[in-house]
Parts: C-alpha cells; structure tokens; sequence
C-alpha cells in the first residue's frame, strides 16, 4: 500500500484555502474514502501520480467548498427552475463531443463550459459569458496538458473555451468516469458502478441552478456515464431529454481504451496496464448499455417522449440534419442563426484537424468476437451496424 493523504488532510486544505467548513449533504464524502483507499492500495503512484491525485480531489474539493457557500449566502438559487434539460449520452467514442459542440452553438442552449465546471463562482453573467478571465485561465491550462501529452489532442480535444462534460459537476461529488480512465483504481470502479448516484445528482443540479442564476438558457448537457444512473437522471430531472448515440462498440471498446492509454501520462505509476484498459472498458461500455436497455425496458410507455435514438454514422455523414432530428423531435426550433453558427462550428473544426487517431482492439488485448458477443442484444435492439 502506498503511503497517501488521508481524506481528511485533504478536506482540511480546502477549508484552508477557501475560509469555509460546509461541504453540503455528507454523501460526497464515501466517495473520496473509496477513490483514496483505491488509489493507495491498487494504482502504484509514484509522487508525481500522487500530486495530480492531490490536484485533483483538492480542486473539486475547494469548487464544492464554494458552491455551498455560495447558495448559503443567495439562498434564491435554490428556486431556479431547470425546465427540459437536453441531455446526451452513449458509450464513449460515439459522437456525443461534436454534438455537444453543435448543440452549444445554438444561443438559445445553455451548455456547461469548460471554465466554469471546476470554477463556479462567482457564476459568470451573461454579458460577459464570452470574455470572462476564467476562459484565457482554463483556455492556458488546457494548452499546457496538450503540450505535455501531445498525442492527446488527435484522441479527444476539448478546448478551454468549449463545453465540457457533466463528469465537472458529479466528480464533486465523488461518482464519475473521470477517475478511472486515468488511475488504475479497480475496486473504485466496482464500487462506482454500485453506489447510489442520487446525491451526485442533486449536487449536480444545485451546481446547475447557481450557474445560469446569472447566465441562463435551455441547458444541453453531456456525459456518457449518464448511462448508469438514468433512474437517479430521471429522480432529479423528470422532465430532461435524452439524446442516445449508438456506434458499433467493436470501435467504441477500443477507442475508449486507447483514449485512456493516450491520457494517462507514463509517468503516473510503475503498475502495469497493457492488459488492463481494454477488459475495463469492455465492462464499462457494456454496463452502460445495458443500463440504458433495462430502464428503457422498464419505463417503455415513456420511451418515445424521453429518448431519441441517433447513430454515429447518420451523425457524421449530415451533423446538421442530425441536430434538425433531435429538434424536430423535442419540439424545439432550429433557427437560421443557430445553423449558420454550427456550419461555421464544422467549417473550423474538420474532422482529423489535430491529427488521425489509430486504434485496435488488438494493441488493447481483445478480440471483435468478444466484443461482439457481449454487445449481440444491444446491437439487435438499436439496429447498430458493424463499421468497416
């Protein structure tokens, strides 16, 4: 076992940085036990593994720290209304960064940025929602982790100045994706995939409720591992609707791996994880999909009003005529403006434009009729074609 931080050392720096005590409804806190006693049992972190850990936790630590604080002092946060969130979601890999991107283009939606997740307050305004110095901060900070893990920006670039995924809000709570696809934290995972995520989620839209209390909009949301979670989704957001993106996870199992392999710098841990990242997020996916089938299953009379199903490869063949479904589909408009602006999006931005990313379910240990075998439901129930 390595020697780590306690919980509590790092729950003290926080109250010592920001001058506060209250973390808000105590759930957060078996989460942070879970992911420290993970880290030091199972991910072999050498100091500087051990200083991003530490970076980390303290920082959505310090941010809850705020948030708290912040509703404490303007208790009519509490009253903002989140009415019909679009929410995206799928397994990794499948399209839900471009069109979270697409649908941020839309000045009627009101995503959540990159900036403000890990940096809430004070919540930004609208008149200054496009110059706000926390932009050029975060816009800085991500050019520094593509300068030191380069390849990373040909596997997933998501720019300081973009939409984020919802992973900002839930892992200050303790119970996101974010911690496994860069620690080798095993037990956390089994532990994430079996806790209640209730109380992430209400944290969540209290985070949600603080920022756009200056700054409002629709909100389009993103996370894949919205997936697990749909009846705590539905518990705290009734009337949210869900955009799915299907993709054969032949792709997807091995994209997700390589994408963790790319992430993770090699100078992290001495644990070894040639065989580990492709079995992870064989199990992953798979959990994820089946989730999303028995709640669906479940709640089935609700499907067509709640869910619009969309596959990866009608999104990438026309982005734009996907978005009009998605519209058209909610009853919402799709203005000429919002249009012009996501052509524009795609104009700037074309696909391979910081380089091509290669991957294979071989180089990860797995083989397709492994793949295929786990997700042979899944495929038969989205009518998910294999890709070439």
């Amino acid at each position: 076992m390595a020697d780590l931080f306690t919980a509590q050392e790092l729950i003290d720096a926080a109250r010592r940085e920001t001058g506060r005590e209250d973390f808000g409804a105590d759930a957060w806190r078996d989460g942070l036990e879970v992911i420290l006693d993970a880290a030091a049992r199972e991910a072999e972190l050498n100091p500087i593994g051990r200083e991003i850990l530490r970076g980390w936790i303290h920082r959505r630590l310090v941010n809850r720290l705020r948030v708290i604080d912040w509703v404490a002092e303007h208790p009519e946060v509490r009253r903002e209304r989140i009415e019909k969130p679009l929410v995206i979601l799928g397994m990794l890999r499948t399209g839900t960064t471009i069109l979270c991107e697409l649908l941020a283009c839309d000045p009627a939606n009101r995503p959540l940025m990159k900036w403000e997740g890990l940096d809430c307050c004070p919540p930004p305004r609208a008149e200054s929602f496009r110059s706000d110095p926390r932009i050029r901060a975060m816009v800085d900070e991500m050019e520094n982790t593509y300068r030191a893990v380069p390849r990373l920006k040909a596997v997933h670039f998501e720019p300081g100045d973009g939409p984020t995924e919802c992973v900002a809000l839930l892992g200050q709570a303790f119970r996101s994706q974010d911690w496994m696809g860069l620690f080798h934290v095993p037990s956390y995972v089994s532990w994430y995939h079996a806790c209640d995520m209730e109380p992430a989620y209400a944290y969540h839209r209290l985070a949600l409720q603080l920022l756009q209390s200056r700054a409002p909009g629709r909100w389009s949301l993103k996370a894949p591992g919205h997936m697990l979670a749909l009846d705590a989704l539905f518990a705290v957001y009734p009337d949210a609707r869900l955009i799915v993106t299907h993709r054969d996870p032949v792709k997807t199992v091995a994209s997700s791996a390589s994408l963790s392999f790319t992430s993770r710098p090699d100078s992290l841990s001495t644990v070894e994880l040639s065989d580990y990242f492709g079995p992870l997020w064989l199990r992953i996916n798979a959990t994820m999909v089946d989730r999303m089938m028995d709640f669906r299953a479940r709640h089935a009379a609700e499907d067509a009003e709640r869910f619009l199903d969309l596959h990866y490869g009608d999104l990438v063949r026309d982005p734009i005529e996907s978005v009009r479904r998605i519209y058209d589909h909610f009853g919402e408009t799709l203005t000429p403006d919002a249009e012009t602006a996501m052509r524009a999006h795609l104009d700037a931005h074309p696909k391979g434009h910081h380089g091509v990313h290669r991957y294979s379910l071989a180089a990860v240990g797995l083989a397709p009729e492994q793949v295929r075998e786990r997700f042979s439901e899944y495929c038969a129930r989205f009518d998910v074609p294999p890709e070439e």
